[in-house]
């Protein structure tokens, strides 16, 4: 049975405003067009690195409505992961404070390699162990929370609602209906960028393992 602490409707990309949840005080924002996908400082130099990787919109008329599917790629030492990200739209909830409940999946993709991603992955979310042999899985669903929209990075990498931009803060829940796993998943349509980053290091190896199946 689902959990009360999860609802699990739609993403919305164009009515919802604000955000929530901590943040530092706003900055100069950052000015970095570069489509390079590599691994980059977190918030400090002491604190994890986030895995950025390359994201564009595609239309698909198979999809639901209000919903958006986001074609990802991430290339480093002659390896190249490729994958699909779907999230579907929804509504507030304001029982207690403003958030949004989402849904969504990710979907393997062909002749992907995602060695290097895993890695680099590792490193990221504190994992201790690769996964070894993982069954591919056509896709992987997931739940999660809408932290902020309209967010602006500056170049420490904190996030902020001043001034306004573009970035799309949102934590994902692994497996969906469950909360073995929670990760932090950004994204930039504008840029055309997206950036796994840490929720808690215990998470890490199952993080691995199930995001071996589709990456």
């Amino acid at each position: 049975m689902v959990s009360a602490r999860f609802v699990f409707v739609l993403i919305s990309f164009s009515g919802l405003l604000g955000s929530i949840g901590c943040k530092r005080e706003p900055s100069t924002p950052q000015k970095d067009g570069s489509k390079d996908s590599k691994i980059e400082p977190r918030m400090q130099e002491e604190e994890p690195p986030v895995v950025s990787f390359d994201l564009k919109a595609v239309a698909d008329p198979r999809l639901p409505k209000n919903s958006q599917l986001f074609e990802c790629s991430y290339q480093a030492r002659g390896k190249t992961a490729k994958f699909r990200i779907e999230l579907k739209e929804g509504t507030v909830n304001r029982d207690v404070i403003t958030t949004v409940s989402a849904e969504g999946k990710f979907i393997a993709v062909s002749g992907s390699d995602n060695s290097a991603l895993l890695r680099d992955l590792k490193r990221a979310l504190d994992g201790k162990h690769l996964p070894t042999s993982p069954v591919r899985l056509p896709e992987l669903p997931f739940a999660a929370v809408v932290l902020g929209q309209n967010e602006s990075r500056s170049p420490d990498g904190a996030y902020s609602d001043n001034p306004r931009g573009d970035w799309v803060l949102v934590k994902i829940f692994l497996p969906k209906g469950g909360d073995d796993g929670e990760v932090f998943l950004n994204f930039n349509p504008v840029l055309g960028k997206g950036e796994f980053s840490i929720k808690d290091s215990e998470y890490g190896d199952y993080l691995l393992k199930e995001l071996a199946k589709v990456l």
